[in-house]
């Protein structure tokens, strides 16, 4: 039996996937879950620069299950670009059982994407292909300021049109540098034109090891849509 498999994606990059991930795998200490980076480009040593290795670092006692931050990862790139140029081709039916191979295994696999949801992973297959062909829920990442409305919901028109299933959005404001006025509105009108829920805003973090309660509360409205 497959267990549940949550795709993080986003409506850009650097819209904090990562520190997304980093949250999750916090809150699901203790059950039977692990994260996986498949492809990761801009990274020359998946030990000590890679997303795997940042989310490593900052879970106390380190990746579950005794993974190193090289197990997370199928696809490894140096150049810092969408995969489809990032150098020698991605065999994409091996990433598929890459993913599946894990969740066949644990209950819980977080699936880090690369970039935003359309990131090109092949010359006719993308992010989205990658979480729709493994089975996976989706939840979005996207900035809290000026901008996220169109680009988010976006993002989830391209979801809807797939019928994938979505588990809503979680906005990020590292520097908390959007007003509360604007998170609010911004994240009433997402909810509003695309039916989804806008589970909260994650802002600053003074440490990642020890994120903050409001940031937890944010994640775990996420998770609950998991029913797990």
């Amino acid at each position: 039996m497959t267990g549940t498999i949550l795709f993080i994606t986003g409506t850009d990059t650097d819209v904090g996937k990562t520190v997304l991930s980093l949250l999750l795998m916090r809150l699901l200490a203790g059950t039977d879950a692990i994260y996986l980076k498949p492809v990761q480009t801009g990274c020359l040593d998946a030990e000590h620069d890679s997303d795997a290795a940042f989310v490593h670092r900052h879970l106390p006692g380190g990746l579950p299950r005794g993974m190193a931050p090289a197990d997370c990862i199928h696809s490894l790139r140096p150049l810092p670009k969408a995969p489809l140029f990032a150098g020698e081709p991605v065999d994409f039916d091996a990433l598929c059982r890459f993913i599946a191979a894990h969740a066949q295994r644990h209950d819980v696999t977080v699936v880090e994407g690369a970039g935003g949801l359309l990131v090109p992973i092949t010359a006719q297959k993308t992010m989205l292909d990658l979480a729709l062909e493994t089975g996976a829920s989706l939840l979005v990442g996207g900035r809290a300021g000026l901008g996220t409305i169109n680009h988010t919901l976006l993002t989830l028109e391209a979801l809807r049109a797939r019928k994938a299933r979505c588990l809503g959005v979680v906005l990020t404001d590292p520097t908390d540098a959007t007003p509360k006025l604007d998170r609010a509105e911004n994240s009433a009108a997402i909810k509003n034109f695309s039916g989804l829920p806008v589970h909260g805003v994650i802002g600053r973090m003074e440490d990642l090891r020890n994120p903050h309660n409001t940031a937890l509360t944010v994640i775990r409205k996420a998770l609950a849509t998991l029913h797990l």
